[in-house]
């Protein structure tokens, strides 16, 4: 869950040199709260889950140049977490040349690391507006590995899976969130997507978090999907152990920033109760941050220097939110063969839930390719991990046989 804007080198020469006409040209774009096609219609109920609201053409340009794709911001229905119907956004990105693979044109949905409870945090503002104007998105930093998809000429759809309110965090919001950005994306019609077409979900970090929970509800959320790949990168398997790494690091202020998200999606735990008055000032200053916003606001933050009392966000109704929020906690098993990847040394989502994550998976029956890195950290798994997630989807909608390593993943 730690910001990936330093991810890319190149990106980042080609920003500082065009930051510029970035600007010039991003300043034109209003953020969400302040765009009314963001807006959740009043008969939003009468929509079915993943149905299309509406729609409009757009120019992707997450750096200082438009990105040569049929680019669209699709408004769709989904849920929010307590099952209340609500709306999102999702961007389609389509190839401008013909599919010339077997089959239909299939959809990658990559799930950005939208962390953040700002709505400058969306992958669908930040992919439209540019990553100086987004101030934090992740959006165009990671948009080098959904160029990978397009390069293969598949669709690729980005959805705002934190929903409208930008919930981070809360579990099967995001999950749903996703699988109803397949479906409205699907549905669009654009580039010969269909109900049918292939689907890949992929993630890293929160990325990962939120697609690992979508490819855990998809068979009682969306069975009809074509899900064909998932690939899970950095995976956050449980959202505890992660505040554990983060807690008195360099990016501890992401704490501050965190704690909004379930604060804001369940109301009724009144999380505050447990943080001290100084700690939830923190929480309320960065209410409205990016996790990169957030990080530097209060570097080396502690969970001690926040909560009510030592202990205060151990207590089992803080802890047991947590752990239902989390991959680890939600019940369901992927339909589709899995591809998952992490750096051993992971500083930040730590390897160890992630393995029992997989465990449980081939308990299940899934079939899981689980490659550790032994040389890395989080930043650089990002880069390292690409290649292999690409080719894995190469090979399943070419119809290729998965690896299944299940056998010879080590225990947590």
């Amino acid at each position: 869950m730690r910001p990936l804007t330093t991810v890319l080198a190149t990106a980042a020469i080609t920003l500082t040199a065009l930051a510029p006409i970035a600007s010039a040209s991003a300043g034109k774009v209003p953020e969400p709260k302040q765009d009314s096609f963001y807006a959740v219609p009043s008969n939003i109920a009468s929509y079915a889950n993943g149905a299309v609201i509406s729609s409009r053409k757009i120019t992707a340009m997450p750096y200082a140049f438009p990105v040569p794709t049929g680019a669209w911001q699709i408004k769709y229905r989904t849920n929010d977490a307590h099952g209340a119907p609500t709306a999102t956004v999702t961007t389609l990105l389509v190839p401008v040349s013909k599919w010339k693979g077997a089959g239909q044109r299939p959809v990658l949905s990559y799930q950005t690391a939208e962390d953040g409870v700002g709505d400058q945090c969306a992958p669908s503002y930040g992919i439209r507006a540019g990553i100086i104007a987004s101030k934090g998105s992740n959006a165009a930093a990671e948009f080098a590995l959904m160029a990978g998809g397009l390069a293969n000429g598949w669709a690729v759809t980005v959805p705002d899976y934190e929903g409208p309110d930008s919930e981070f965090l809360a579990g099967r919001l995001e999950g749903q969130a996703v699988l109803d950005g397949v479906r409205a994306s699907t549905a669009f019609g654009q580039g010969g997507l269909t109900a049918t077409s292939p689907v890949g979900l992929w993630g890293y970090s929160g990325g990962a978090f939120a697609t690992s929970i979508a490819d855990q509800l998809q068979a009682t959320y969306a069975p009809e999907l074509n899900v064909q790949a998932i690939a899970l990168g950095g995976e956050v398997a449980e959202i505890r152990k992660t505040i554990d790494d983060f807690s008195g690091s360099a990016l501890g202020g992401a704490l501050a920033m965190g704690v909004n998200g379930p604060l804001r999606a369940y109301p009724e735990f009144n999380l505050g109760q447990y943080l001290s008055p100084a700690g939830l000032k923190k929480v309320l200053t960065a209410s409205d941050d990016c996790i990169s916003t957030a990080a530097g606001r209060y570097p080396g933050l502690s969970i001690a220097k926040i909560e009510a009392f030592p202990g205060a966000m151990e207590l089992p109704v803080v802890a047991n939110l947590l752990h239902s929020l989390s991959p680890l906690g939600i019940a369901g098993t992927p339909t589709a063969p899995v591809y998952d990847y992490h750096a051993v040394k992971d500083e930040l989502a730590p390897i160890g839930p992630d393995r029992e994550l997989m465990h449980r998976y081939c308990d299940a029956g899934a079939t899981v390719d689980h490659v550790e890195h032994p040389v890395g950290e989080h930043i650089s798994e990002v880069v390292t991990g690409a290649p292999g997630a690409l080719a894995f989807f190469k090979q399943r909608f070419a119809g290729q046989a998965p690896t299944n390593d299940c056998a010879t993943i080590p225990q947590p």
